[in-house]
C-alpha cells in the first residue's frame, strides 16, 4: 500500500456558490531543504454516496415508524373489537391470534385459543361445516357464511372467513 505511514485530513473547502467541497489531505515533506508536496483526494463522490445512504436510512425509519403505528392501531381495533375475531394458519389450521370477543364467545382464554387447532370445540357437524368453508376460501378466495354451534352448546352463531396474506404466509 503507497500510503502506508502517511496521516491524512479531511478539509472542506467552501465554494463560490455555497457548496462544500470535501478533499482528504496528506503531506510530504520533500528532502532537506523544506519543501512539502500536499496531495488531496477529492471526496465528494463518497460524500455523494455517504449522503445518499443516511437519506435511505432515514427513510427506513420514517417507513418502519409508520409501520409500528399501522400496526399499534390493527393491535388496539384487534383487541377492543366487538366482533370476534381468530386469525388462522391456513397451512397448520391453528389459531395464531384472537382478540378478547373471540374467548368470550368460545369460553376460553385469549392465550388458550393460540396454538389450537380449528375447528376444536364445535360440533361435529360445525367442524365439518366449517372445514368446508375453509377449503372452499383456500380455493376460491371467499365462501358463504354458515351457521354453527359448539359442541354441547345450544347457541348458534355465524361463521364467515377470508383469506389473506401475511408475512409469505396465507391466513383465515
Amino acid at each position: 500500500d503507497t500510503d502506508a505511514g502517511l496521516r491524512w485530513r479531511q478539509l472542506n473547502h467552501s465554494t463560490a456558490r455555497g457548496a462544500s467541497l470535501p478533499v482528504m489531505y496528506s503531506a510530504i515533506r520533500l528532502g532537506d531543504d523544506g519543501r512539502i508536496l500536499a496531495l488531496g483526494r477529492d471526496l465528494r463522490a463518497v460524500s455523494s454516496l455517504q449522503q445518499r445512504l443516511i437519506a435511505a436510512e432515514q427513510s427506513i425509519e420514517r417507513d418502519y415508524s409508520r409501520l409500528r403505528h399501522a400496526e399499534m392501531r390493527y393491535r388496539l381495533l384487534f383487541q377492543v373489537s366487538s366482533e370476534p375475531v381468530l386469525v388462522v394458519d391456513a397451512a397448520t389450521q391453528r389459531v395464531v391470534d384472537s382478540n378478547p370477543a373471540a374467548a368470550q364467545l368460545l369460553g376460553e382464554g385469549a392465550k388458550r385459543l393460540v396454538g389450537r387447532s380449528f375447528p376444536d370445540g364445535f360440533d361435529a357437524a360445525g367442524t365439518k361445516a366449517i372445514n368446508t368453508l375453509l377449503a372452499t376460501v383456500r380455493a376460491t378466495g371467499r365462501a358463504e357464511d354458515l351457521r354453527v354451534r359448539l359442541s354441547g352448546g345450544q347457541r348458534e352463531f355465524m361463521v364467515s372467513a377470508s383469506l389473506f396474506r401475511q408475512d409469505n404466509a396465507s391466513h383465515f
